[in-house]
């Protein structure tokens, strides 16, 4: 019986629209939502539709209700239509990137894809079911329609009500753009119900009723309608009640037909009829028997059906009966023919309730005898691990399965290698779930191999819990190369508590490793160490380890190890009194990085050469870097090159007073982080901007406020806490900056040289100056004696480089009081500022040397160098630092008249009586009435108290 048209007037009215905005080049992205049986489908069709009328080109994609399926399999269906499409969705398999890098490659190259496929007359994509999505599939959408906003694209998705988590996640994204629009399906209302039945020869007067008890879902209406109910009948009261109802279409099926569709449920919503043939083979009551045979290429020692036979003509029957029991499933509208030509349930409904009736028993056979048909029939991981895995899963009750656990394993590596961590770790999960009777070793492993997928994906404190315990499993199994690699896996990561779980593996395993069987494992191990003692500030350890590092990895041929332990190194060294070795290091890392599979290397190699010439005042050399690092941006893809790219932008801009830019950069950079999603770049935006407020002289209450709040999510290192006080005393809050300032005045005395140190030093010497700390300010001055010659960044990834040393050391020298010494200090700093066109920090030397003249009493010079520094914050808009120095020069002003009674034209006429002139020749000179210059006389020997000209001291001209 063929359906009416029912209703949906509306809907298509908006979809229609959708389809012609796309067409004229404004795109739309339109979210069909309902519940199951609501007619998303039906209206997916109907856009099709008009589109194809239209003269738009159409492809279609759908998730599947399977555990199994493959990663970004609604964007490989689509593909099908569109080879350009698959294309662009392999290139997350090319060299280049960590995995948030290749997939943010991946994710751009799609979306050119579709903006080029578009562009002629335009282009809908459909993709179905986006409620069994996987969260990669879900992210590239969310990242294409994002790309999109302005072509001829059309993306209409469909998700069943209540979506799941994982789209309901990307749900607050896609409302932020302005051409997203959800189209919620909602049930027939109860007229449209009566015109059903009307259309349909039943008695319009159950239409109430009915609308009543299915809330005028179309599907259970129907089926409603064609199970013959009458008006008493409750058939939604329970689920085992809509099951039983939606089951009644297969009473019309033969008892074969029924078994057909009972395995077909297991394979999936989408049947594959040559799958089915072989399962129902294998499992049918008088088919062949499968053999079970040992050994399998691609399963080594796990059993597997053989599903040969040695009667043909039987299979051949059998395959006829499914063949028969399809076409009749089809005309009993339980099965349908898609566009695509391939078949599948008419809904999921269907499926779950065929699948739901199977006895455990018998949903194992069908599962177990599909994993051993996609064994034997091959293909790539990619394609076929996951659902055999699935498959596998469900024959055992998930219970221990070694075929559970080689295909949960070989499913998670396909996974990973397209960068699909979330389904890694699903299927990694799945296979410790069935290893219950593995070795410890072999749990070790699985352990490992789950906790990096998890460290790739950021769930950073679940992959050290499980490295955790695989390092216990390992020293119960005597492994200690196992024990090792467990404290490798999280990197980069400075929180103490994870530091400490992390030495604890790495120490254990270095006292139980041979260096002479593993001596790769030994030095990681070792930069490992040095890098933690390193972070912790245990500076002089982290050099002694780093130096044990290099020596274990210097007959290596594995270019990786070589790069771990230059790594460490460099840290270690991460200080003006290290800078040569440095270079060479940076040099080494960007040759070595090309062999590697880090390729992140030659960016760590570029930036590291960009903080030393910062270092060494080379400007050019650090502009090269910058260049090198935009072309590994271009090149590879790389969001974390074109943070960094951006970050150094800034820092750069800052330093020559180009402070409009430097915020455009930090902002970019900003944007680039949250896109990554690694917050540990964005609170360094809130540093810039904290030193910024510093240089600049002023932050406001809303600045203070999200800086201070951005604190609670960095890690607790010293030069981050010092940010608090800093702000708090930037503010004016002196008395909160105080007590949060008292731990740390003594650590220029305390504080190692290494990672960090001139950054911490410094922040310690502006606190001191803002709070008129002069004992600190002491320590800080001598801190940085011998370095004066070296600009301010300390190697460890310059944040904004606040100019010469020199005039650091000045500003501690005039707090703590040492002024005979800040002056040549100042004028060091103003040489080696000049010369790299540091114009703030020219300004800032000038302003300092001004205060310090003053406190000399030099007051002439204390004026010359106060008018510099303001005619430089006026030229570069620095207003508060300007008003700071117009405060000083009336204080110089001031302090001037009161150490000379004279006006400057009475001391005019002083010097030139000393001189031994004339009134009349002082007039002639001055261009003033010989009257006036008497007057001047008579007040100036009045206030120096003197009894006539004569009396002032004459002096040579």
């Amino acid at each position: 019986m063929r359906n009416p048209v029912v209703g949906r007037h509306s809907e298509l009215a908006r979809l229609r629209a959708a389809v012609g905005a796309a067409a004229s080049g404004a795109s739309r992205f339109v979210l069909v939502s309902g519940a199951a049986g609501i007619g998303k489908s039906w209206l997916a069709e109907q856009v099709a539709t008009l589109a194809a009328q239209a003269g738009v080109r159409v492809v279609r994609g759908n998730a599947l209700d399977d555990a199994g399926m493959p990663p970004l399999w609604p964007w490989r269906r689509a593909a099908r239509d569109l080879p350009e499409l698959a294309a662009a969705l392999h290139t997350v398999t090319e060299p280049g990137g960590g995995a948030a890098a290749q997939r943010f490659r991946m994710f751009t190259e799609v979306a050119d894809v579709l903006t080029a496929a578009a562009a002629p007359s335009g282009l809908v994509l459909i993709l179905e079911d986006l409620h069994w999505s996987d969260p990669t599939s879900l992210a590239l959408l969310t990242h294409v329609a994002a790309e999109t906003p302005r072509t001829k694209l059309l993306l209409v998705a469909t998700a069943r009500d209540p979506m799941g988590e994982t789209l309901l996640a990307h749900q607050p994204d896609w409302l932020r753009l302005p051409h997203f629009q959800s189209l919620p399906v909602p049930g027939l209302s109860a007229p449209e119900v009566r015109y059903w039945l009307e259309q349909t020869d039943h008695a319009p007067d159950l239409a109430a009723r009915i609308h009543e008890r299915t809330d005028g879902n179309p599907l259970l209406v129907r089926l409603v309608i064609e199970s013959g109910l009458h008006a008493g009948d409750d058939p939604l009261l329970s689920t085992p009640g809509i099951r039983r109802l939606i089951l009644t279409q297969l009473d019309r099926l033969d008892h074969t037909a029924t078994e057909v569709l009972a395995a077909a449920s297991v394979i999936g919503e989408r049947i594959d009829p040559d799958l089915l043939e072989q399962v129902y083979v294998s499992t049918s009551g008088d088919s062949p028997r499968p053999r079970l045979a040992q050994g399998d290429a691609s399963t080594p020692g796990v059993e597997h059906a053989d599903l040969s036979t040695s009667h043909p003509e039987q299979v051949v029957g059998v395959g006829d009966r499914v063949a028969r029991a399809l076409d009749a499933a089809v005309a009993a509208g339980i099965v349908r023919r898609f566009p695509d030509s391939t078949l599948g349930f008419t809904h999921a409904l269907v499926r779950d309730a065929v699948y739901a009736e199977l006895a455990p028993s018998q949903r194992a056979a069908y599962h177990r005898a599909a994993a051993q048909a996609l064994a034997t029939r091959g293909g790539p991981d990619s394609a076929v691990a996951g659902a055999i895995a699935t498959h596998w899963r469900h024959a055992s009750a998930c219970a221990d399965s070694p075929q559970a656990r080689h295909w949960s394993r070989r499913a998670a590596v396909a996974a990973r290698a397209s960068a699909s961590y979330a389904e890694a770790i699903r299927f990694g999960q799945w296979a410790i779930d069935a290893a219950t009777t593995a070795t410890n070793s072999e749990r070790a492993e699985l352990l490992i191999e789950l906790a990096r997928d998890e460290f790739a994906a950021g769930q950073i404190t679940t992959s050290l819990d499980h490295c955790v315990e695989a390092g216990a499993l390992a020293e119960q199994a005597d492994r200690p190369d196992l024990l090792a690699e467990a404290g490798l896996v999280v990197q980069g990561v400075n929180s103490p508590s994870i530091m400490a779980h992390l030495d604890m593996l790495c120490g254990k395993a270095l006292r139980l490793l041979d260096p002479i069987e593993h001596p790769d494992l030994v030095a990681r191990i070792l930069a490992q160490h040095a890098l933690a003692a390193a972070e912790r500030g245990a500076c002089v350890q982290s050099r002694k380890l780093s130096e044990q590092a290099m020596r274990a990895a210097e007959r290596s041929t594995d270019p990786d190890v070589i790069l771990d332990v230059i790594h460490a190194r460099h840290l270690s060294l991460a200080a003006t009194d290290f800078l040569e070795e440095r270079i060479v290091l940076a040099a080494k890392a960007i040759e070595i990085a090309v062999d590697a599979e880090q390729p992140l290397a030659q960016l760590w190699g570029h930036v590291w050469t960009a903080d030393a010439a910062l270092q060494r005042g080379d400007l050019p050399g650090f502009d090269a870097a910058l260049d090198h690092i935009e072309l590994l941006a271009d090149r590879r893809r790389l969001p974390i090159a074109r943070w960094h790219l951006q970050r150094l932008r800034a820092t750069r801009a800052a330093l020559v007073g180009d402070f409009a830019a430097a915020l455009t950069c930090d902002d970019a950079a900003y944007n680039l982080a949250v896109s990554i999603g690694d917050y540990s770049l964005v609170g360094l935006h809130h540093a810039f901007r904290g030193m910024h407020a510093v240089i600049v002289g002023h932050i406001d209450r809303t600045e203070l406020a999200a800086a201070l709040a951005s604190l609670e999510f960095v890690p607790k290192i010293t030069i981050a806490q010092l940010f608090a006080p800093m702000l708090h005393a930037l503010a004016g809050e002196l008395d909160e900056a105080t007590v949060l300032f008292a731990p740390f005045r003594h650590l220029p005395d305390t504080m190692e040289i290494g990672a960090r140190w001139s950054g911490t030093v410094y922040s310690v010497g502006v606190i001191a100056e803002l709070l008129a700390d002069a004992d600190t300010a002491d320590r800080v001055y001598r801190a940085f004696a011998g370095r004066e010659h070296h600009y301010a960044a300390d190697g460890t990834g310059a944040l904004y480089c606040v100019g010469s040393i020199a005039r650091i050391r000045a500003d501690n020298a005039r707090v703590a009081g040492h002024f005979d010494a800040a002056v040549p200090l100042y004028q060091q700093g103003l040489t080696m500022d000049t010369q790299i066109g540091a114009r703030p920090f020219t300004a800032l030397g000038h302003l300092g040397l001004a205060r310090t003249h003053l406190a000399r009493a030099d007051l002439p010079a204390a004026h010359t160098a106060a008018t510099a520094a303001a005619t430089a914050f006026r030229h570069l808009n620095m207003p508060h630092r300007l008003r700071e120095t117009d405060t000083l020069l009336t204080e110089i002003t001031k302090a001037t008249r009161t150490t000379d009674p004279l006006t400057p034209r009475e001391r005019e006429v002083h010097d030139l009586i000393a001189t031994g002139l004339t009134n009349r020749e002082i007039a002639t000179h001055l261009t003033l009435s010989e009257r006036t210059v008497e007057t001047h006389v008579r007040n100036l020997l009045a206030k120096l108290t003197y009894p006539n000209r004569t009396a002032i001291p004459r002096r040579k001209t």
